[in-house]
């Protein structure tokens, strides 16, 4: 069953039944990206089907947040968390995007578009993480067990990533190289 979407006061706000701030904030970081990855997939085709299936887990994510669901918190922190360190340490992706940014704001104009929405990509992947821990710190009920469960979704969104890419763009697998060496 979907979460509830309730209309709050006088039709200003929108929020969804029982979220927190965390989660609210956790879900638009989790959309933001997802249109991060449709507008990138849009300007480059070859990486269309990728794109498509990268932005499920956050899509996922979102619906748990919503639903308050503790896998939410840690697959938000987890594919977040992995997206950031891939684009921020394996290539120079974040970087790129940052000093596109900065040329913005000098020059008022952009030379390439595809770099500059790694700024807006890594910001909604940061504030994924932060979000989703403060969501579970906010969690009424933490058990040992949740740490096995992190663990386990901290193995598995490594190895989805590394299953889409080889499926969909195998020339982009070198990025996993320091996960297996």
């Amino acid at each position: 069953m979907l979460p509830q979407v309730q209309q709050a006061g006088r039709g200003t706000k929108w929020h969804v039944a029982g979220a927190t701030t965390a989660d609210r904030y956790a879900i638009v970081c989790a959309v933001t990206f997802i249109v991060v990855l449709a507008i990138s997939a849009y300007w480059d085709p070859s990486i269309r089907m990728l794109h498509v299936f990268e932005a499920l887990p956050y899509g996922l994510a979102a619906v748990l947040f919503a639903r308050k669901h503790k896998l939410g918190y840690m697959l938000g922190a987890a594919g977040g968390g992995f997206w950031l360190w891939m684009a921020g340490t394996q290539t120079s992706f974040v970087r790129n995007g940052f000093e596109r940014v900065a040329m913005l704001i000098t020059t008022g104009h952009v030379d390439r578009w595809d770099q500059f929405i790694a700024a807006p990509a890594a910001l909604s992947t940061g504030g994924l993480v932060v979000f989703s821990l403060w969501g579970y710190l906010q969690a009424p009920t933490k058990r040992p067990v949740d740490l096995v469960h992190f663990v386990a979704v901290l193995a598995v969104v490594p190895l989805f990533f590394a299953v889409i890419f080889w499926l969909f763009t195998p020339r982009y697998l070198t990025l996993f190289k320091r996960l297996i060496e």
